[in-house]
């Protein structure tokens, strides 16, 4: 294997699942194991148990994990338009000081 890749246990709700990752990347797996898992307990607080089982409130989590990504690549596209924006902002402010 090579020297960059090692293997880590990432906790996911109740449960450790072995992972091999790079080094640069352990620290965003753990972030997003820990995520995933905050999410879980939060929408199990929510509902009862008698109305969900394990298994629909990770569909729950997961649901929420995809919209966050729609939303941030939304914004990503929106991005070169909006930094157009800012720009054109900047020089009729520059514009308008030299009246």
């Amino acid at each position: 294997m090579d020297e960059d890749f090692f293997k880590i246990q990432l906790k996911l709700v109740d449960k450790h699942f072995p992972y091999t990752c790079k080094r640069s990347e352990e620290a965003n797996l753990r972030k997003a194991a820990t995520n995933l898992t905050d999410k879980y307990m939060e929408y199990s607080s929510y509902y009862s148990q008698a109305d969900f089982e394990q298994k629909d409130l990770l569909k729950l989590v997961g649901f929420h994990f995809s919209l966050d990504l729609l939303e941030d690549n939304q914004k990503e596209d929106m991005s070169p338009l909006v930094n157009k924006i800012e720009q054109l902002n900047k020089e009729l402010e520059i514009y308008l000081q030299s009246f």
